[in-house]
């Protein structure tokens, strides 16, 4: 089980993930902007958010922004939850780097579980990799592969989901820069797995 907070200013949206998460045995916090998930942060640490880019005032990415500012929650593992499609400018965004996954609607109870399962699988891999090492291993080492692996993870779901728009009419995409982008986001995957698995490498030898 994980506590996983949901940042979404639509309250049936938050109904229905709080049911699929919980129905999968998570905790949910609910926030029901980004005002209100850096305040309930003060005194909660979720293990995911998963956080909503269109709300009024603050959006998400701003509110990724703050919560990266404040103090211990610079690595706090953030992924988009939104209806905003996945197009070649958004995954041109510099800021980015600093989520995790980007999932886009519509989505299955299934589809969603799913998703926020494997999330923290990857995580927990990561983790464990990191415990196995011991104090042998030179710490920004270890703080390397875990960048590294998850920018890897992040870009392997953008360029799928880049893929399933480009399918798909109704998300509108130019094609010739959807396919631009997606030549990007290969190349950016393979240079991110062969990275990760020279750090590996390193860390296995000890």
């Amino acid at each position: 089980m994980a506590r996983i907070m949901v940042v979404d200013d639509t309250p049936d949206v938050i109904l229905l993930e709080r049911g699929i998460l919980e129905r999968a045995g998570h905790e949910v916090i609910e926030a029901s902007s980004g005002a209100e998930a850096l305040e309930k942060l003060r005194s909660a640490r979720p293990d995911l958010i998963l956080l909503d880019i269109m709300m009024p005032g603050m959006d998400g990415w701003e509110t990724l922004r703050r919560i990266r500012k404040l103090k211990g929650f610079e690595e706090v593992p953030v992924a988009m939850l939104t209806a905003k499609p996945m197009t070649p400018e958004t995954a041109a965004r510099e800021d980015i780097e600093e989520l995790l996954d980007y999932i886009q609607f519509p989505f299955t109870i299934e589809g969603l579980t799913n998703k926020v399962n494997t999330i923290l699988e990857r995580l927990r891999d990561i983790d464990e990799k990191e415990a196995r090492s011991g104090q042998a291993i030179d710490e920004g080492l270890i703080k390397q592969y875990r960048r590294i692996a998850e920018k890897e993870f992040l870009h392997k779901s953008i360029l799928d989901t880049l893929k399933k728009n480009l399918e798909d009419s109704s998300r509108g995409l130019d094609p010739e820069l959807a396919r631009e982008a997606i030549s990007l986001e290969q190349e950016r995957v393979e240079r991110l797995k062969k990275r990760r698995g020279e750090i590996l490498r390193k860390i296995i030898k000890g």
